[in-house]
């Protein structure tokens, strides 16, 4: 395809996804049991007049399709409306913590990718030496085995030991690449490219650059998508457990006071971001695949 077609397709994706996932967060807030509910309902001294009339102030504020057309109208320009539960504005509240889960996703992935590297690497290029069986069982059992602890508790063990908590992100996001990239390398290895290249003489270094990590540029750069959307996923429950002010926290606070204003912006910034993610490494694998 080419990459103008790539281009328009992909941007009519982020779109429609993005308008697509606001929209179903806005229907299940509004649907969710007790949301028609009020806080006045529980102050014995309104009225039952006062209440009925707050009641369908309420539902008519909050139907559905009126909502959500005022606020998409609204964010398109910047204007994401005022959180019911802590009264700032949203854009307010994902501008201040916005930059603490961008750290986290980025050391998180950093590590996560290099670990995983390595231990792809201990796994399918050592097996050819002595006691490789060994190595690559003991890479098999260690990503097995962080595979079978959930992120969250492994983020509780680093926040109790006061561990930095960008490690246990990695260490979560290490056995969800590891097999991709050990698949990679061990078809790197048997390739006729590779074999011709060591035949030949080559410097190891040179052999890694050229018929290795640029042979596999195009996957590894979807591999890179893949895993900041996983690392931007293991990072809410993280965030929200460990109390990190992020994003994580700021939408555990959203869903359990029902606060649609702010779960509605965070719908459309979590939704923008994982299309937008795999929209450029779509376009950045295509890119790379034709220069190779």
């Amino acid at each position: 395809m080419p990459f103008s077609n790539r281009l328009v397709s992909n941007l009519i994706t982020l779109a429609s996804v993005v308008f697509a996932g606001g929209f179903f967060a806005a229907a299940l807030v509004r649907y969710s049991p007790g949301f028609d509910s009020i806080p006045e309902d529980l102050n014995p001294n309104i009225s039952e007049t006062t209440l009925r009339v707050l009641h369908e102030r309420h539902a008519r504020e909050n139907s559905l399709v009126v909502f959500y057309g005022h606020y998409l109208a609204g964010a398109i320009q910047g204007d994401f409306g005022i959180s019911q539960n802590l009264k700032q504005p949203v854009a307010e509240l994902l501008r201040q913590r916005a930059p603490v889960t961008v750290r986290l996703i980025l050391w998180g992935t950093a590590g996560g990718w290099l670990l995983g590297g390595l231990l792809a690497w201990t796994a399918a290029w050592t097996r050819r030496v002595a006691h490789g069986d060994v190595l690559e069982a003991a890479a098999f059992s260690i990503s097995g085995f962080l595979l079978a602890i959930p992120p969250a508790v492994l983020a509780l063990a680093f926040f109790f030991y006061q561990a930095p908590l960008a490690l246990a992100l990695s260490l979560a996001l290490l056995p969800r690449l590891f097999g991709t990239m050990r698949v990679l390398l061990d078809d790197c290895w048997s390739s006729p490219a590779l074999l011709t290249a060591r035949s030949r003489g080559l410097a190891p270094m040179v052999i890694a650059v050229r018929y290795v990590l640029w042979a596999t540029a195009p996957q590894l750069i979807a591999l890179l998508g893949v895993a900041l959307v996983l690392a931007f996923g293991l990072a809410i429950p993280i965030e929200a457990l460990c109390d990190v002010p992020g994003l994580g926290a700021l939408a555990l606070q959203a869903a359990t006071s029902r606060d649609m204003p702010l779960l509605c912006g965070m719908a459309l910034v979590i939704t923008f971001f994982v299309t937008f993610v795999h929209a450029a490494g779509d376009l950045a694998a295509g890119l790379t695949g034709k220069r190779a």
